[in-house]
Parts: C-alpha cells; structure tokens; sequence
C-alpha cells in the first residue's frame, strides 16, 4: 500500500509543477516545442526526485534553517519570475525558457518535496528510493499535462494577456508557497 501512498504524495507535490507548466505552455506558445516541454517535465521530476532524498539524508543537519528561511527562497523565487513576467508583457522575447529559468523554477516548486524527505526520515521511510522515484515520475507526468494544456489554451489569449495571467499564477503560488 506504500506505493499508492507515494502516488497521492506524488500528485500533491506536483501542483506547482502543474500550475507553472500551464504558465509556460500559455506563455511560450509556439516556442515551447515538444523539446522545451520535455525538458521542463523532466526537470520538474527530476528535482521532486532529488529533493526528498535530500531531505532524508541531509535536511535534518539544516532542518531549523530550512524552516526558516526554504519557503521564502521558493516564494522568492516564484514572486520574482512572476513580476518580471508582467512587467516585461509587452516585449517580444520577455520569456525565455533557458535552461537557468526552468532550473529555478523547478528549484522553487520543490522546495516542498525537501520537507518530505525529512519527514520520510523521521519515520523511518523503507522504499525511499522507490517512493521517490514514484513522486518525481508522477511529477514528470503532472507537468507534462500541465504544458500540453497551457500550450492548447495559450492559442486563444494574446500574448501580453498571457503574461499578466502567468505572472499572477506564479505570485499566486509565490504567496501560497509563503503560508
């Protein structure tokens, strides 16, 4: 039963990834390919895998600290993308999905999955690699649907739109990541 746990687990860590993959896909538009959405996908599951392995193995050394200060780095982050978004909606290429970008964006949804792999410490997880594995695939997929929906809807909003609705997505989960 541990694995439909790792499943549901897997699906609740993965709505930032969801939510900021529908950003992208409306955003991006024609630029966010097949290659850019795979990328992304894989990176979002690849840190939702790594995180919670960290989180067991090193998260409790820096537990206070990551209580302190994980969420605002991760709100931080998701804030100031956001903003840039909707500051920048009237220029052409003011979105780009470097690498750099999709790497703190997948930085900044995972911050969580840290939290869980501490939690996973604590009780003593017996299929950590599994479990994590299961979360990070279930995150690839999640995010995967979340690009494809973003991409399918961003044809019917204007670009600069596209950018005010982004950018608030992004602040929105900055704030719930905060609280």
């Amino acid at each position: 039963m541990w694995w439909i746990e790792a499943i549901l687990l897997g699906g609740a860590l993965a709505m930032d990834a969801f939510g900021v993959s529908v950003t992208l896909g409306v955003v991006e538009k024609t630029r966010y390919d097949r290659g850019k959405m795979l990328l992304s996908s894989a990176l979002f599951g690849l840190f939702q895998f790594l995180m919670p392995l960290g989180g067991f193995f090193g998260g409790t050394l820096f537990c206070e600290l990551l209580q302190q200060y994980g969420r605002i780095i991760a709100a931080a982050l998701l804030i100031g993308i956001g903003a840039k978004m909707i500051h920048d909606r009237n220029e052409k290429e003011s979105v780009s999905c470097s690498l750099w970008a999709l790497l703190f964006l997948a930085l900044a949804t995972s911050i969580d999955a840290l939290f869980v792999g501490v939690g996973f410490a604590c009780v003593g997880c017996c299929h950590l690699f599994l479990e994590c594995t299961i979360i990070g695939v279930v995150t690839f997929l999640i995010a995967m649907l979340g690009a494809i929906t973003g991409k399918q809807s961003g044809k019917h909003i204007s670009p600069a739109t596209a950018m005010v609705i982004g950018g608030s997505v992004l602040i929105l989960l900055g704030i719930k990541t905060l609280f």
